[in-house]
């Protein structure tokens, strides 16, 4: 008999275990996360350059239209709350009120709108990962 057929004949037994079927669970979900793309700075820096520039600057200064200077962004928030204000600006500034105070701020009265871009995973990451090189 070959490994692989002694596999195919074993493993529902193995799986019939709780234990052993949650540890087969957390082991797919180990290979899952392996398997997720690494933020890339570099590509954080491109979505950067071809989105966020329209409004932020990369130094402490706000922008002409009163956008905050993004230059160490990571020590006024962090990297789970930036994550949620780029995916919904809108939205999280009715939930929190931090997101709240940063829309107030505005001299002008202007919100992050929601982008398209931004409700891709992947590209928030990058980001993230391209705004912690800002110090």
């Amino acid at each position: 008999m070959h490994l692989r057929q002694l596999i195919i004949l074993i493993l529902p037994f193995f799986l019939s275990i709780p234990a052993l079927a949650e540890g087969a669970a957390v082991a797919t979900e180990a290979v899952k996360v392996a398997e997720a793309p690494q933020a890339d700075a570099k590509r954080g820096k491109e979505i950067f350059d071809g989105i966020c520039t329209h409004c932020h600057r990369i130094d402490y200064e706000d922008s002409a239209v009163g956008c905050p200077g993004l230059k160490d962004v990571l020590t006024r928030h962090d990297a789970v709350w930036l994550n949620q204000w780029l995916q919904g600006p809108e939205t999280f500034s009715k939930q929190d009120e931090t997101a709240k105070a940063v829309v107030e701020a505005n001299p002008y009265g202007l919100i992050m709108p929601t982008l398209p871009e931004m409700q891709i995973e992947q590209n928030r990451k990058d980001i993230i990962e391209y705004l912690k090189t800002l110090k």
